[in-house]
């Protein structure tokens, strides 16, 4: 004759490979789940990591630009001052030659 197990017994038995077999599934689940996560986390850091660098070119290139207007407006400046007698004398010629020939203004 064949031993036979109490339905009790049977009914835990079947309940403890139950919650084993659910536990394995969740925990499975939840390891896919965390590593899909992490490499969400890995692209947003890479894609920040490649934002900032972009914005520190772009900030290098804007101090570049910057510095090259103001040593423009600097030549520029120093150019107008020296420039600025010769100006003032073509300015003035004119109107001494005029008394001088005789003309009126």
């Amino acid at each position: 004759m064949i031993p036979q197990i109490p339905i009790g017994a049977a009914a835990a038995v079947g309940a403890s490979i139950g919650w084993r077999a659910a536990w394995s599934w969740a925990r499975a689940k939840a390891r896919r789940e965390l590593e899909w996560a992490r490499a969400q986390m890995r692209r947003e850091v890479r894609n920040w990591q490649e934002a900032a660098a972009r914005a520190t070119a772009e900030a290098a290139r804007v101090a570049r630009e910057a510095e090259a207007f103001k040593d423009g407006c600097k030549s520029g400046r120093e150019d107008v001052i020296s420039i600025m007698p010769l100006l003032v004398a073509a300015q003035q010629s004119p109107a001494e030659e005029a008394r001088a020939s005789g003309d009126r203004m």
